[in-house]
């Protein structure tokens, strides 16, 4: 654990901005405050903003712990919520508890809370859940689609399942996409001869985002279940949230990610486009204004990377050659930086972006206040940003290890200039400074599972 003062930082705390200094002991925030909190200096803060750590709730590391935390260091997420992905023949918990003991060894560089993937909806049982809970899990995920791969939900499981999870205060994660109209719809661009990327986004339209937001909002209602519905894509799903909420169903969490809010399906239109495969895929533009009146109003509550350290396969016969291509984008390390800069861009105030990059991902999966906020007693997880720093996303940025970076050429406004886990500096300048073990794994503390302020 360290200690010391990061010193002369403008500090974005819960009741707001101030000029101040912030005392780190045994790696926790100590006090806040002027000029009698100086000793031991950490890290001079002079001309920039401190900000709590970032919180990220929607990530697939697994395949490259230490790379993916990493670059999330670098991109100034000092903790991540990360997805379990069994394998083949895996058990739901038994890869959960896998995938703890794999964090326990010491490969994060930052801290990693898990999301237990339910890839076998009709084995989930409630003693399976309460496993998942005791293990450190706040929130089961769910799939509506892919029942290629054997792990759609139905809706009767899903009301079986969000049962289960209201009567032990846990969260449902869930992917909202119609799995038998994709079906349907790639069934009949394959019969018609459509081949190449376009068509796996073509597939998978706004309608079939929107029908899966309805049932699942429908299900939570009548379980009485928190739901949290995960990488909205378009306004329409946006819309269905603004309404349930209306109708009084207030344990209702929007999540939307970065891609969905920075690139449009225009993308799908060059040579390169396999590389901005990803489910659910780019929209058009009036989409992506949707998202960005709700992230600014308070609709939605988290903005999530969705970062794929390893890519997953379609169906095959997608391609002019028959074979299947390959989805999913890389963005621990961007989501921050380009949240932030886009955000103010727009005008949207930095404590609204900091509710939706850590807060609110702290609050809603028991992690607050020990992250997600810059307060005495939580960790010592800060940011040092310079607002006036100015660059280009570069192809090589945040080093993840996937070998692309989508938004690579992204202008950038402001600096993630010195970053802090627990105390310590784990990145300089701008670099990764971390040695040894740093990050760990992080269980959830109890869930509130009361609507968030907005």
């Amino acid at each position: 654990m360290s200690s010391g003062a990061v010193v002369d930082g403008t500090v974005i705390t819960p009741e707001g901005l101030r000029r101040a200094n912030v005392l780190i002991t045994d790696g926790k925030i100590a006090a806040v405050g002027d000029d009698e909190h100086r000793a031991g200096k950490l890290v001079d803060a002079s001309g920039c903003y401190v900000l709590p750590g970032g919180v990220d709730p929607h990530c697939h590391l697994m395949a490259d712990v230490r790379a993916a935390t990493v670059a999330a260091a670098l991109g100034g997420t000092t903790t991540a919520l990360s997805f379990t992905n069994p394998d083949p023949g895996e058990g739901d918990l038994e890869c959960l508890l896998r995938r703890r003991s794999d964090l326990t060894a010491g490969s994060a560089a930052i801290d990693v809370g898990l999301h237990a993937m339910v890839y076998h909806p009709g084995r989930a049982s409630v003693t399976d859940l309460a496993a998942v809970r005791r293990a450190g899990a706040a929130a089961v995920k769910v799939f509506l689609a892919y029942p290629e791969l054997g792990i759609m939900c139905s809706t009767r499981q899903l009301f079986e399942l969000m049962s289960s999870a209201a009567r032990l205060g846990m969260i449902v994660q869930v992917h909202c996409e119609d799995g038998p109209l994709i079906e349907a719809l790639t069934a009949r661009a394959q019969s018609a001869g459509h081949r190449g990327p376009r068509v796996f986004a073509d597939t998978r339209p706004p309608q079939a985002e929107e029908e899966a937001v309805a049932r699942a909002l429908a299900t939570a209602s009548l379980t009485g279940a928190a739901c949290y519905l995960v990488h909205l894509s378009s306004a329409g799903a946006i819309d269905q949230v603004r309404m349930a909420r209306r109708k009084g169903q207030a344990r209702v969490f929007a999540e939307v990610c970065l891609h969905h809010l920075l690139l449009d399906e225009r993308r799908y239109a060059g040579r390169d486009a396999e590389r901005y495969l990803v489910a659910p895929p780019l929209r058009a533009e009036h989409h992506l204004a949707a998202l960005w009146e709700a992230v600014a109003d308070g609709t939605v509550d988290t903005v999530g990377s969705d970062h794929c350290q390893a890519r997953s396969a379609t169906i095959p016969g997608l391609s002019p050659s028959g074979g299947a291509y390959r989805y999913g984008l890389a963005g621990v390390g961007a989501r921050l930086p380009l949240l932030l800069s886009a955000g103010r861009t727009r005008g949207i105030p930095l404590s609204r972006l900091l509710d939706l990059a850590a807060r609110n991902p702290a609050r809603i999966f028991g992690h607050y206040p020990k992250k997600g906020v810059l307060a005495v007693g939580s960790d010592a997880d800060l940011i040092i940003y310079d607002p006036a720093g100015q660059a280009v996303i570069g192809a090589t940025d945040f080093a993840d290890g996937t070998g692309d970076n989508v938004y690579a050429g992204l202008p950038v406004l402001g600096r993630i200039r010195e970053v802090l886990l627990r105390g310590r500096v784990i990145v300089s300048g701008g670099r990764w400074a971390g040695s040894g073990r740093s990050g760990g794994y992080l269980p959830a503390s109890a869930l509130e599972l009361g609507p968030l302020p907005r």
